[in-house]
Order: structure tokens, then sequence, then C-alpha cells
């Protein structure tokens, strides 16, 4: 896997960016559930405890990232990778597939921060 599978300014440390690249290679490799083998390896077989939860998804740069763990991260979120072309079923080109992801990224975010806003409108109504 390439080294700089992470934006440059991505604020992650070190243990959250082996637990990002640790989710991107089991989703590859495996059926099983990342979240559990990648949070046990990286932060509890260590003896630390993870407090937050790490948004991975838009701290990768999708480019250098190969495209079967495109693909894998994509059928997770639940992105199509196959495209229709004429009568049949073709595999997704890499740049198709990392610009729907950037849109379901986009998507997730504007979402809740939407619910977050609706949030405070709704405390300050009540304290009036």
């Amino acid at each position: 896997m390439p080294a700089n599978i992470f934006r440059k300014r991505a604020p992650l440390t070190k243990r959250e960016r082996r637990y990002c690249s640790c989710l991107l290679n089991v989703r590859a490799k495996s059926t099983v559930n990342p979240y559990a083998v990648c949070t046990s390896s990286v932060y509890s077989q260590q003896g630390v405890t993870r407090h937050k939860r790490v948004d991975c998804d838009s701290n990768y740069e999708y480019e250098n990232v190969p495209v079967e763990m495109l693909r894998s991260l994509a059928k997770e979120k639940k992105v199509p990778i196959k495209s229709k072309v004429g009568n049949k079923q073709v595999m997704t080109p890499k740049k198709t597939l990392i610009n729907r992801l950037y849109k379901n990224i986009y998507a997730r975010k504007s979402k809740y921060y939407h619910s977050l806003k609706d949030k405070v409108k709704s405390m300050s109504k009540s304290k009036k």
C-alpha cells in the first residue's frame, strides 16, 4: 500500500493513521468487521482506549489508494461499484468511484451539520 494515502494536512495522529490504514487493509482482504479487528489490534492490544470516533473517510487521498481497496470501501458505504454500459454491468472506473465517494462524504457531513444546526435552534427556542 502506498505510504501517502492520507491528505497532507489530515488532522490524524500516528495511531489514528495506523487505524485508518488498517481499516482499508482489512476491508480489502476479508469480510469480517474491520472496525472490531482494527480497534483490537491498534488500540486494545496496546492497552489504549479509543475515546472518539475517527473520521477516516474524509482524510484519505483517494487518488493514491489502490482501486481494490476503494471498491471495498465503496461497497461498505453502499456506493455503487458497478456501472451499466449498454446491457452489461462493468466495474466503475477509479475516477468515477472517487467522485461517488466524495459525494457520499459530503452528503453525510452536510446531513450531520444540518442536524446540529436544528438542535441549536430548538435549544435556543426552548430557552425563550
